[in-house]
């Protein structure tokens, strides 16, 4: 008799030794540093220990009230500290579980906790968007760490705890040095962190990440060395004891890579699943051996002895390598750069007018031999920038990872032919020094267009010295028409790109054939698609690769490519825009049209934008309106999301205002009273002032007063003001000085100064930014010089007497203590005013695009006299950015229902049906009851929802077609109701919003 296969064998070389079993579910585990015990942090607010040899129970411990989220032992044994949502941590006694210490100080969960190796210091990550450190001995509090604008979902220490990091939902893992406890890189991410790890040893750290992907930086220089493709979800990732493996835990699997070639060598089963992100810690042990521990289901783990050698000898799955480099084109308007992108990418030369937006075409692909049988693909692409000076905003965004930049000029301007050239060097070296050591140098070629049309008007000793101060690797004479230059150009670049220092990609055959695909499609023109249609269309050119997990895998690689910039998802009408640049021109133009106002507000009606209602060639135009509507609303969408604009509401409707576009003059704000301190910083100086003008104006503290060209004035609630002026200076270098009037509160100053010093920390060039107290007299508002300042404090006084009215001034920057301790939680107050006006903002935006497109998320069932309760829950899905479909709202008097439904039934994702005191269902209306049927039938969601006076411990009747669902009821607290009914509503995306 022939015996039946495991349809899932085990990699060589992995054994299982037990199956534990916890009375609650599991939300995360730990190994001692002996690795005897297993330690699981449940979900009942319990930590039990296992021994891992017998696989018994060791110790249980109740010190919390919330459930446990992460457990770290000390280097020692003799502690482990556990992380609780009651937003404490415990100190336990490793070897009976007892309490030893509490330390408080987070005001929200703590979701992440470690111990440093050398047992000297804690670091925890929580909700409230802080990273503390806590000394090991004493469980004192010895810093509060504000770099996140959002939770803190994991952190860990180097092996030699000489650095940590943190990963939060704000899209970036941080490092920290861990002496100073300073940032030392920001690792930007294009979703979620949800995850990051140490090895035993190696200069490496390891993040996982919502988009599917594993990235592997450098810890001390902070560049990105590779990334590792997977199916799903990254929930967490650790490296094995001896740093052979990496795992990364997926929704249903934990997938094993090789750490030499970053090849895939296995997979184990792990089909837990948990309602939080990031929760469920994937680990190793760490006395050497390969111990891992896999979640069974979410109250069962598995405990795995591997042996790497037979694993790694075994393993015959191969990845796909490549890496790509990009190349952008930049220059002022009509100097040749459209034309010259053409013929470097291979196109024919065509004669071009000045573009406004980008374009993107492939340079060069080529495939090289790695060692063994592993292939690297290296694509090249070519970014054109437009030139105008209304365009720099939005294009600026672009010039990150660059690298190699072309710097187009005409060389035969007589006045100044390198006016435009100063500008793009100064933003390239914006980009390259926000990055700091973390991005590849960019090589730059000072390159003359169009030299066929005449002789340089320009010497060369000129342009020699032009390329020597401004450090340009090279200098090229070129013309797109005549092919002069082109060959050795190309070559230029082709020889320049490093490729050692570009970070690599692991990914699979099918991706990569996905990939391809999108790419085609670019190529040939296509606009907007929906994800469907693409994906019905792949399968018509790939027949070969299809699977049954095939569409999961289109849209995760849709991901991958729009982490690129390539494609972008828009967040309604399930469409994909193919030609992202076109968003790029409608900015700009939107941003040209807001600076020509007459007015100088920078801003323009917000129906103007949507109706596209102001000056764009119509050459850049998309013609089909339709299509352009679509574009206009996912633009004014991106603006919002990426704060550059205001949303503001006056008198004559709502308008669109861009701080960085303002030109009207702020009279006597040259020199104002009550000067108090100045920051010095580098980067991008305008985006960073412009969304720093635009988060305080939502910040919720305080209150816009009055926005001019560089300048800004808020008032806080007892009317004191508070105020913003910028300068610019060469090379990057900006200047924000902040105002207050005699009104404004010691702690409203406190406050408005911390949250603008926190953000320019978060997006200015990291170390670039210094504090300068200035002082004047609290009587006559006088200031005092920095001369006098510095005298008097050599001469050992820490005051002095205004020389206007004899008032005496401190010159002490000292800040109460209580204060001090609250910074945490204004930075934090201000970030969730910020991002919910801003979600409100998007939301409207983006019902906006789903009312063009007819796109109802949910068809709404209620019996007439609950019409208010519902109506209030209706608003609030709104205000999340899911449209609803109510017959107040959408049905017209005169239609007849039947027709109505029969429209809605093919588009509709989801029914909610609402009962409310008087139980009487709205099934009981013939057409309803078909419709409901319908969805049932296509295995749509139809989720019954119990309003907040319902009458209490009744459920009412239900046809039978609905009983047995899960009720969503109103008249609890907890869960969320809300949030379970957007769960319900949309799937797995509603955690993003919850």
């Amino acid at each position: 008799m022939e015996s039946k296969k495991n349809p899932n064998p085990l990699p060589a070389g992995v054994r299982k030794r037990h199956i534990l079993a916890t009375p609650t579910p599991i939300n995360s585990t730990s190994w001692s540093p002996d690795s005897r015990l297993i330690t699981c942090a449940l979900d009942d607010g319990t930590v039990v220990a296992f021994d891992a040899t017998q696989g018994r129970e060791e110790w249980i411990s109740n010190a919390h009230t919330g459930p446990v989220i992460s457990t770290a032992w000390s280097p020692t044994g003799e502690r482990l500290a556990a992380a609780s949502m009651d937003a404490t941590i415990s100190i336990l006694d490793g070897h009976t579980g007892t309490l030893v210490h509490t330390l408080t100080g987070h005001t929200s969960n703590v979701l992440s906790v470690a111990w440093s190796s050398n047992g000297q210091y804690l670091i925890s990550g929580s909700s409230d968007h802080t990273v503390r450190v806590w000394d090991a001995t004493s469980g004192n509090q010895n810093a509060v760490l504000t770099g996140h604008s959002s939770p803190v979902y994991s952190v860990g220490i180097s092996s030699d705890s000489s650095a940590f990091c943190s990963g939060s939902s704000d899209n970036a893992a941080i490092v920290w040095d861990g002496t100073s406890n300073c940032i030392v890189h920001r690792l930007e991410h294009p979703d979620w962190v949800l995850g990051v790890a140490f090895p035993a040893r190696g200069p490496h750290i390891a993040t996982a990440c919502l988009d599917g992907t594993v990235r592997i930086w450098d810890t001390s220089s902070g560049r990105e060395l590779r990334t590792l493709e997977n199916r799903g979800t990254v929930i967490s990732v650790a490296f094995s004891a001896d740093a052979r493996l990496l795992a990364a835990k997926l929704s249903t699997k934990v997938r094993l890579w090789r750490c030499d070639s970053w090849e895939p060598v296995g997979e184990l089963d792990d089909t837990s699943s948990h309602k939080y992100f990031g929760y469920n810690r994937f680990t190793s042990s760490s006395n050497g051996s390969n111990v891992f521990i896999t979640l069974k289901d979410s109250r069962h783990l598995c405990i795995w002895d591997i042996d790497a050698a037979p694993l790694l000898s075994a393993a015959s799955s191969k990845a796909v390598h490549y890496a790509n480099a990009k190349i952008v084109l930049v220059g002022d308007t009509g100097v040749g750069k459209s034309g010259l992108g053409l013929v470097l990418s291979g196109q024919p030369f065509a004669p071009t007018d000045s573009t406004h937006g980008r374009q993107v075409w492939v340079f060069e692909q080529n495939e090289i031999q790695l060692i063994g049988d592993s292939k690297e693909r290296r694509e090249t692409f070519l970014w054109d920038l437009a030139g105008q000076p209304g365009y720099r905003l939005i294009h600026q965004l672009h010039l990150s990872e660059v690298a190699i930049a072309l710097v187009v000029f005409d060389a035969r301007s007589e006045v100044d032919p390198f006016a435009g050239v100063r500008h793009w060097d100064k933003a390239l070296r914006q980009a390259q020094r926000v990055l700091g050591g973390g991005g590849v140098p960019a090589r730059t070629f000072l390159v003359a267009a169009r030299v066929d049309r005449g002789a340089l008007a320009v010497s060369h000793g000129r342009i020699q010295k032009a390329v020597d101060d401004m450090g340009f690797n090279g200098f090229y004479e070129t013309s797109a028409r005549e092919g002069w230059g082109i060959p050795e150009l190309r070559a230029a670049i082709s020889s320049a790109i490093d490729w050692d220092l570009l970070p690599k990609v692991s990914s699979t055959e099918f991706f990569e054939s996905i990939k391809s695909f999108i790419l085609g499609e670019k190529a040939i023109g296509r606009i907007l698609s929906t994800k469907s249609d693409l994906y019905r269309s792949f399968l018509n050119t790939d027949k070969v690769n299809q699977r049954s997990d095939s569409k999961l895998q289109f849209e995760i690689c849709l991901g991958r490519v729009e982490s690129r910039g390539l494609i972008r998802r828009m967040s309604f009408g399930d469409l994909t825009l193919l030609q992202p640049e076109l968003l790029d021109a409608y900015a700009s133009a939107l941003v040209n049209a807001a600076k020509e106002e007459p007015d100088g507000l920078g801003s323009i009606l917000e129906d103007d934008a949507f109706e596209g209602r102001f000056r764009m060639s119509q050459s850049e135009r998309v013609q089909e309106r339709d299509t352009e509507k679509l574009l206009l609303i996912a633009t004014v969408e991106e603006l919002l999301r990426r704060d550059i604009v205001i949303r503001e509401a006056v008198e004559d409707g709502v308008y669109l205002v861009f701080p960085s576009q303002l030109t009207r003059e702020g009279i006597g704000l040259a020199d104002p009273e009550g000067k108090e301190v100045t920051f010095h910083f580098s980067g991008a100086i305008v985006s960073i002032y412009a969304t720093l003008a635009v988060r305080l104006t939502h910040s919720g503290i305080f209150v816009k007063k009055d926005l001019w060209r560089h300048a800004a004035t808020y008032r806080d609630k007892s009317g004191g003001l508070c105020g913003l002026i910028l300068a610019e200076g060469d090379e990057g270098e900006g200047r924000l000085t902040i105002f207050y009037d005699n009104r404004a509160s010691r702690e409203t100053r406190f406050q408005f100064e911390t949250y603008v010093q926190t953000h320019l920390e978060r997006r200015a060039a990291l170390g670039s930014v210094r504090r300068i107290q200035l002082f004047s007299c609290d009587k006559c508002m006088t200031p005092v010089t920095g001369v006098q300042v510095q005298r008097r404090r050599d001469r050992g006084f820490d005051f002095l007497n205004c020389n206007v009215c004899g008032a005496s001034v401190s010159l002490c920057e000292s800040v109460p203590s209580a204060m001090l301790n609250s910074t945490p939680g204004i930075v934090q107050a201000i970030d969730r005013a910020v991002d919910s006006q801003k979600s409100r903002d998007t939301a409207e935006t983006m019902l906006k695009g789903k009312m063009e497109l007819g796109e109802f998320d949910v068809f709404i069932c209620y019996n007439s006299q609950d019409r208010d309760a519902v109506t209030r829950i209706a608003n609030a899905l709104k205000r999340r950015g899911v449209l609803p479909w109510m017959d107040r709202w959408q049905l017209r008097p005169g239609i007849p229902w039947q027709r109505v439904l029969e429209e809605q039934i093919e588009k509709v994702k989801a029914a909610a049906v609402f009962v409310g005191p008087s139980g009487v269902g709205p099934w009981q209306s013939e057409e309803i009851d078909a419709f409901l049927r319908e969805c049932v039938r296509r295995h749509c969601p139809v989720i019954p929802v119990l309003l907040e006076n319902a009458v209490e411990n009744r459920l009412p009747p239900l046809p039978v077609f609905l009983r047995g669902r899960t009720w969503v009821d109103f008249r609890v607290k907890q869960p969320n109701p809300l949030r379970n009914l957007l769960w319900g509503i949309e799937g797995s995306s509603a955690k993003k919003k919850g």
